[in-house]
């Protein structure tokens, strides 16, 4: 047998070990000859098993049923992934395989504890809960895009909306899965972020699906100006990357501009929050500004205690005063601006839109000790 034939002989007895645990999940022997049959047993069919998987579970009380169904879903892509990671390896001589493998785990037990409910039961005699998940293995442009298709019986689309929305790697991926097209027989579409319910939506037309963090961050996209440098000063070498930090560390912005007008400086946290560093403040051409300025510096820091933070440092030029007040400043006494209203990543889009500025962006990625 050749090492490609058996590859795919482990890949299917891998399915078929899944598939008898999950039968034998369907109920738990009480005694030697009585077996609870669980209504939910009919609702793992139904789904192709590639783009929706469910899982099974059966536990104590409904959250251990969930955990167990979790677990299910999640032996299911892995054995998903590895037989992917196969066929790549086949391909480009096992190079490619652990790192795809690596991200499609890691992206797995991101995602996981967002499948939903199909089924719960608890009607077993003795006293146990049994319950059917689904995931779908598609991001949520992905799964926009989809349901996109279906509404616009595939009828081509002209994407509209705010530019620093529209050219982001976000709008990319779900430009990727649309039929897009240009002039009168396409279709307006309207994309734009919204906040609400503590979260953020990307809205397309009457449609919306709910972001992560991580898709927040895809979702800007700064086009750069030869006129205006923004640059990263650290006060201290700690033997990190030029565009790293260690939380806690204290640093300073640089711009360079040939530019005259206004200045103003934001930094956009990854969940979409915005604080103004500095607003307004007169540039002349040939101009030099190391903010926060005098003996002053800013302090790197994190959202989340022990994982690695990514900021983006906005720097824009323009011709007149803008209006920051609807954003939070950052003050001398607070380390991170906070509370629902902070998360204005929306709003600084509109701001930009409007004022027509020259931009130079910086990304700094914040490390845990």
């Amino acid at each position: 047998m050749s090492s490609c034939n058996w590859l795919r002989a482990g890949l299917v007895m891998a399915l078929l070990l899944v598939n008898q645990s999950a039968l034998a999940w369907f109920g738990k022997e009480k005694d030697d000859d009585k077996v609870y049959a669980s209504s939910c047993a009919d609702s793992l069919a139904g789904v192709d098993g590639s783009v929706v998987v469910r899982g099974y579970g059966q536990g104590a009380s409904f959250q251990q049923a969930k955990a167990e169904a979790l677990k299910d879903i999640s032996e299911r892509i892995s054995v998903q992934v590895t037989g992917k990671s196969v066929s790549t390896s086949q391909l480009n001589n096992g190079e490619s395989s652990s790192s795809f493998q690596s991200s499609a785990r890691i992206d797995t037990r991101l995602r996981i504890q967002q499948a939903v409910q199909v089924c719960s039961d608890n009607g077993d005699p003795s006293g146990d809960w049994h319950v059917v998940f689904e995931f779908d293995t598609r991001s949520a442009v992905q799964q926009l895009a989809a349901t996109l298709n279906k509404s616009l019986a595939g009828n081509r689309v002209r994407l509209e909306g705010n530019p620093y929305l529209l050219g982001s790697q976000l709008i990319n991926e779900l430009r990727a899965g649309l039929h897009v097209g240009h002039g009168q027989n396409a279709q307006p579409l309207s994309l734009s972020l919204k906040r609400q319910h503590g979260g953020w939506y990307l809205v397309a037309g009457d449609q919306q699906v709910r972001l992560s963090d991580d898709d927040i961050f895809q979702s800007m996209h700064f086009a750069g100006s030869s006129e205006l440098i923004l640059s990263l000063i650290k006060t201290a070498d700690t033997g990190q990357q030029l565009d790293q930090l260690l939380v806690g560390d204290q640093f300073s912005l640089r711009v360079d501009s040939t530019l005259e007008g206004f200045l103003s400086i934001f930094n956009v946290y990854a969940d979409g929050r915005v604080s103004v560093l500095a607003a307004n403040q007169p540039i002349d051409e040939g101009g030099l500004k190391i903010l926060p300025g005098g003996s002053m510096t800013y302090e790197a820091g994190l959202l989340e205690s022990g994982k690695t933070a990514r900021d983006f440092y906005l720097a824009i030029v323009t011709d007149e005063r803008i209006q920051s007040a609807t954003l939070h400043h950052l003050r001398e006494s607070h380390g991170m601006v906070e509370g629902e209203s902070s998360y204005q990543l929306h709003r600084l889009f509109d701001l930009l839109h409007d004022s027509h500025p020259s931009v130079s962006s910086l990304v700094i990625t914040t490390l845990p000790l």
